[in-house]
């Protein structure tokens, strides 16, 4: 599956957008495959309207579009022409006979929703396989603007996710229970992480992001939940961080369920003014006094640069329990906040190696 457009605006909620679009016996064809020979659905031709006032209408009409083109027995487009359509949170799903291109060429507006009171994802991808989605904005939503969850081989690229700095939890691509993700060369900053990778992924790239404002590119917070899966191999490079809180984070809960977060590597990073560029927080979440049963090893910080605004440069707190290994090679940042302080190197739990410049200075670390 693919969503694409030259522009796409998505100014308020695409509420619980679950597009399963597993096409039974078409995962092997390529993207560049759906973009010839395909069956266009324009929903302005199936009841669909722009304007205002139309929200519930023109939800059960695309609902009903897509099940048209999830039958189809060729690949489909799903077709929003230039305009401003509102439209009520809706449930698009699968499997499909066909691999399907959903296309928002101008502005999708959707009621905001709540679940119990709490706002919704704004896209939600789940169990969706071969997608690939590009050039469309996300603005302003109540909570994450992009969910991947129970996925595989899932591209994201060229995205512009936008959310106000003091907004919560509005993470800009939260990825969970997923394999063979990429994220890339995006423009993102919200008031929550840039990107989260949560538990149970393998295989995921995060690669050209421009983050900030935001809280970095994260990994975790992982061992929240008893029923968590391990995370194995993310890769987080060629990235630049703007004014962010975080930069490279890791952060694990104490009192956790035993896991394992192994293969991450950040490397190849720009910090312009962040206030805590390297973090590796394994006390994160509780006041529990029982440490964190995450286990993390083959973790590598490497040719990191920039500028930090707070002395806390690099930090590394692990678990008590689980001291963890990581590798440094090539950092260098340098404090430029408005205060005179000495640059700090926390460390606690931990087995470091070094190599190339270190600045700061790397420290024992306490146990």
């Amino acid at each position: 599956m693919a969503i694409q457009g030259k522009y796409v605006r998505i100014s308020l909620l695409l509420s619980l957008a679950l597009i399963s679009c597993v096409a039974n016996g078409a995962d092997h064809l390529a993207p560049r495959r759906l973009l010839t020979n395909l069956c266009t659905f324009d929903v302005t031709n199936h009841g669909v309207k722009a304007g205002a006032g139309n929200c519930k209408q023109n939800a059960v009409a695309l609902t009903k579009v897509w099940v048209q083109a999830c039958q189809s027995v060729a690949p489909a487009k799903v077709l929003i022409p230039p305009g401003t359509f509102e439209m009520s949170p809706v449930l698009l799903e699968g499997p499909c006979k066909n691999p399907i291109i959903f296309e928002i060429q101008e502005e999708l507006s959707m009621d905001k929703a709540h679940v119990s009171g709490h706002p919704v994802n704004s896209i939600k991808f789940c169990k969706v396989t071969n997608t690939v989605i590009s050039g469309f904005t996300s603005l302003n939503p109540p909570a994450f603007h992009m969910h991947v969850v129970g996925s595989t081989n899932f591209t994201a690229h060229s995205l512009t996710i936008t959310a106000p700095d003091d907004s919560p939890n509005t993470d800009g691509m939260h990825i969970s229970t997923s394999c063979n993700v990429k994220v890339l060369n995006s423009k993102i900053g919200t008031g929550d992480d840039c990107v989260s990778v949560g538990q149970g992924n393998t295989d995921v790239t995060i690669s050209g992001i421009q983050c900030g404002p935001g809280h970095g590119i994260s990994v975790g917070s992982l061992g929240k939940y008893k029923d968590e899966k391990n995370v194995n191999k993310v890769l987080v490079t060629d990235c630049k961080f703007i004014g962010t809180d975080n930069g490279a984070r890791i952060k694990t809960w104490l009192n956790s369920p035993n896991l394992k977060a192994t293969g991450i590597t950040f490397q190849n990073l720009v910090m312009d003014m962040v206030k805590n560029p390297i973090v590796i927080n394994q006390e994160y979440g509780s006041k529990s006094p029982v440490p964190s049963n995450v286990l993390l090893s083959d973790i590598h910080f490497r040719n990191i640069t920039g500028t930090s605004i707070s002395d806390a440069v690099v930090s590394v707190v692990c678990s008590k329990k689980f001291p963890c290994c990581v590798d440094m090679a090539n950092i260098d940042l340098v404090y430029k906040g408005t205060e005179k302080l000495d640059k700090k190197f926390e460390c606690a739990n931990a087995k470091l190696t070094f190599a190339g410049k270190q600045n700061p200075a790397p420290c024992p670390c306490r146990r």
